[in-house]
């Protein structure tokens, strides 16, 4: 299924204009927490037909250490392990996989 928006970034830049979204999913339905006035639907249909479908950095980041085997969890743990023990190991890891 090909996705029809980057629903991440759409969200960030709904609610960055003061709307009231409560989620995106992928194929573009956007969800509100109340109906939208008639200035709000104004500005929602603007925000998307602007959109970009460019993925963000996260988004890019985390298919990368997907294909390179790792997950979130193990980014925290190296992360973990670099602040608390000063321990910079697996943080060089997942660096040299990416």
């Amino acid at each position: 299924m090909a996705q029809s928006v980057n629903h991440e970034k759409l969200h960030k830049e709904l609610k960055a204009a003061g709307l009231p979204v409560i989620g995106v999913s992928a194929s573009g339905r956007v969800d509100y927490a109340r109906a939208l006035t008639l200035a709000e639907q104004e500005s929602a249909k603007t925000i998307i037909a602007a959109h970009d479908l460019t993925p963000t950095d996260s988004v890019v980041f985390m298919e990368q250490l997907k294909l390179a085997g790792f997950t979130r969890d193990d980014v925290l743990y190296a992360l973990w392990k670099s602040a608390a023990e000063g321990s910079n190991a697996l943080v060089e890891l997942i660096k040299s996989a990416l």
